[in-house]
């Protein structure tokens, strides 16, 4: 088990949730992911921790850890969405909507420095911008 499972599973029983073997493969799947992830895959990986999670108990997992701060969900049209790890404070999604995949990118200094000093107070702090990547393109562009 890596260390962000370990932050993730301490804040979560400090805050009063159960940690029951399926969420904890939930928390697990997420906190080792090396990209974004959507719900099916999240539970295709999950079931190699514990068999008998089931599909609901993947989407409340998932609905309270980004309740509480340890995700963020991109929604890609009409293809649902996927999942990462949030990072702190604001940043930007770029979101593939091609290949699905999410990159995260911190803002600048200068922007935070900014947004700080106008007052605004945000409840959301990540910004998703959604167009193809430069993989996608590439594709693309050997495919003519």
């Amino acid at each position: 088990m890596n260390k962000r499972a370990l932050e993730i599973k301490k804040s979560l029983s400090a805050a009063g949730y159960r940690l029951t073997r399926p969420r904890q493969a939930v928390i697990e799947v997420i906190a080792c992911a090396r990209r974004s992830l959507s719900p099916a895959e999240v539970l295709n990986r999950a079931r190699k921790r514990d068999p008998r999670i089931g599909l609901a108990t993947v989407y409340r997992t998932l609905e309270m850890l980004q309740r509480e701060g340890f995700l963020d969900r991109v929604g890609i049209g009409s293809q649902g969405y996927v999942l990462m790890c949030t990072e702190q404070g604001l940043h930007f999604h770029l979101v593939c909507e091609r290949c699905r995949t999410v990159t995260e990118l911190r803002a600048s200094r200068s922007l935070v420095h900014r947004l700080r000093r106008s007052g605004f107070i945000s409840h959301r702090s990540a910004i998703e911008i959604v167009g193809i990547c430069a993989r996608c393109q590439r594709k693309c562009a050997a495919e003519r």
